[in-house]
């Protein structure tokens, strides 16, 4: 899309990962963008990840309105999962005509809005319970939030804020927009790369304990 530079990531624990993200055709042009953790990682989280962005993929094609997608997703989860099995998941449609988002989010870590000086201009905080937990569960919607040259948004799953360092300290959300706001120039790939790599050379590890997936989208100037 002129004037966005988006890139996503996965950084896998193990083999397999219970983390994804997508981007989303959605109608009227629109453009969505989820990012999810299932608990747990491994082979059994990977393949409820494989059922669950399948699902968000169906569904953004005849929905617009977020809350139903994730209440239709929500219900299948919960008849087909564990009990001490559930999702974290953040749902974002863009409308690049007004260059504004609105989101839904399940019990997943906040996203954030930065400006182009690099301050917090949003917090795309939890609306609703982690999927797969009550099978009436509502999801409401929040925004828009109109976005500017120069903003940042960023959407991250929990292994990013939870890395910890060999002296047990963790790493923590103040960290992670220290370093986007310090690379905030960069595209939107060298920001992730920039990130990850700070994550890892915090916890003294070649990869972090837990999946780690991140989500960048810088708007350009049109």
């Amino acid at each position: 899309m002129p004037a966005f530079d988006i890139a996503g990531a996965v950084y896998p624990a193990a083999f397999t990962a219970g983390d994804f993200f997508d981007y989303l055709a959605m109608p009227n042009g629109n453009v969505g963008c989820v990012i999810s953790d299932v608990s747990g990682h491994g082979f059994g989280p990977s393949l409820l990840m494989v059922a669950a962005s399948t699902l968000f993929r169906l569904l953004a094609e005849t929905y617009l309105d977020l809350g139903e997608i994730m209440t239709k997703v929500n219900r299948f989860l919960a008849k087909e999962t564990d009990e001490d099995e559930f999702v974290t998941l953040l749902l974002v449609c863009l409308d690049p005509r007004t260059r504004s988002i609105v989101y839904t989010s399940a019990g997943h870590p906040p996203g954030y809005v930065l400006d182009s000086s690099g301050a917090v201009k949003a917090r795309l905080q939890s609306t609703g319970l982690p999927l797969a937990v009550l099978p009436d569960a509502a999801f409401p919607v929040a925004g828009p939030i109109q976005l500017d040259p120069g903003d940042i948004v960023l959407l991250t799953t929990d292994g990013v804020h939870d890395a910890v360092s060999p002296t047990g300290a963790v790493y923590g959300p103040d960290r992670v927009l220290e370093v986007v706001r310090t690379n905030r120039t960069k595209t939107a790939q060298e920001i992730i790369n920039s990130l990850y790599r700070d994550v890892c050379e915090f916890s003294h590890r070649e990869k972090p304990l837990d999946d780690v997936t991140l989500v960048v989208l810088k708007v350009e100037a049109p």
